[in-house]
């Protein structure tokens, strides 16, 4: 199923291309911090089209692929084949000419999280992960190593919601003396795939959802981390409710206990 992906986000991230850097409208959704463009609906359609052309070609019916997808894409989520689709993560760095985004897919077969991979079209990069055969990069091989959380760099993203990164401003100025240093590059898939490769130890965000997180969900587990929500329990995806919110910290399992008490 990789190689299906692999091929409907490549097909995506040529539209995308298309896109960058041109000066494109901006249709509004909760504020001016949030917001999509032609290129996110038009590679989610490209996205739909390719998987059900390429498992149709398979042998499998039509009527047993199901799709969710950030741009009001839902259809049957209880289907056999089911895929999560952000067709533009980081639409804001996008949108700015900042080359941190990417096109995320995960794959559920009978509700299960498979397979997930994300595609970074600026400089062909592909990070993917299969249940049990291990995360790559291209095809090398990621594990997450351990570092004392003085030696961490954070990664907090910031969420457009005011109610939600207030909270959050407050996590990060307590947690911020005890690590290394903080970024934020605003692309939650690229984030934890960089964390995946050891480049950060610890990501969060306290306002995300299933589409920015299912793919990286098992990439970051398959190179050896987790991702926990901000009580430090297990991310469960609630598949009947694709506008479901999560909070979540990614990071190596030996940091859990010692910086969840940041989050609380």
């Amino acid at each position: 199923m990789i190689k299906v992906l692999e091929t409907a986000a490549t097909e995506a991230g040529t539209i995308l291309l298309k896109y960058y850097k041109k000066n494109l409208a901006l249709n509004y959704k909760t504020s001016h911090k949030d917001f999509y463009t032609i290129a996110d609906v038009e590679s989610q359609k490209c996205i739909k089209e390719a998987i059900t052309k390429l498992l149709v070609k398979k042998g499998i019916k039509e009527s047993e692929i199901g799709f969710i997808g950030e741009e009001k894409l839902h259809i049957d989520s209880k289907r056999k084949y089911l895929f999560i689709i952000d067709p533009l993560d980081g639409t804001v760095n996008f949108a700015n000419g900042f080359d941190f985004f990417s096109i995320s897919i995960a794959y559920f077969y009978q509700g299960i999280l498979t397979a997930g991979l994300v595609y970074q079209p600026t400089n062909n990069k592909f990070y993917s992960a299969i249940k049990g055969k291990g995360a790559f990069v291209n095809k090398r091989q990621m594990q997450m190593t351990y570092k004392p959380l003085k030696q961490c760099l954070f990664n907090g993203l910031i969420s457009s919601r005011p109610e939600v990164y207030s909270k959050l401003f407050k996590i990060y100025e307590n947690l911020y003396p005890n690590v290394a240093g903080y970024r934020n590059l605003n692309s939650m898939a690229i984030d934890n795939c960089l964390l995946a490769e050891n480049a950060f130890q610890i990501v969060s965000n306290g306002h995300t959802f299933i589409w920015d997180i299912s793919a990286v969900k098992l990439i970051v587990e398959e190179s050896g981390g987790i991702i926990m929500d901000f009580k430090g329990l297990p991310i469960n995806f609630d598949l009947k409710s694709p506008m479901l919110a999560y909070n979540t910290i990614s990071c190596h399992p030996r940091l859990k206990d010692e910086i969840i008490g940041y989050f609380k």
